[in-house]
């Protein structure tokens, strides 16, 4: 098996990870690894991560529970930023339990940060427990 090598000496030895739900896509968190990490994610198929404030290597679930089994890995053109496709266990990629980081709006309220696409009949906002969202709905489709 061919494993490509991300560029880990162009940020001082870490690379980002966008880790993503393997079924929805969803955006669970962001975080880095260093190699030893990345090489243990590929052997374990468990994510391992480099805690920039701890300054140390964790594997996510080790104090928790929440494991993240993965799935797929990709790394970006660049090679300096990798996704981890995985089912996460447990209940959420969180550190405050939710399923997503990425559970609070930036800018009050919900935002369409770009022009709806050309016959775009509506925008609605639609608000999920756990993650802010918008559905679009095209002639009763929605995207």
């Amino acid at each position: 098996m061919q494993v490509i090598r991300p560029n880990f000496e162009k940020r001082g030895g870490l690379v980002t990870v966008i880790t993503q739900d393997f079924m929805t896509k969803q955006v669970l968190m962001l975080a880095y690894t260093d190699e030893a990490g990345y090489l243990e994610t590929l052997e374990t198929g468990k994510a391992v991560y480099f805690s920039t404030s701890r300054k140390k290597r964790w594997m996510k679930g080790e104090e928790s529970g929440d494991v993240q089994r993965v799935r797929s890995v990709t790394v970006d053109c660049d090679g300096d930023a990798l996704i981890y496709f995985v089912e996460q266990k447990g209940d959420g990629a969180c550190h405050t339990k939710a399923q997503s980081c990425f559970y609070r709006s930036a800018v009050g309220g919900l935002q369409l940060m770009e022009a709806p696409k050309a016959g775009v009949k509506e925008v609605l906002p639609f608000i999920d427990t756990q993650v802010h969202t918008l559905l679009v709905v095209d002639a009763g489709c929605v995207m």
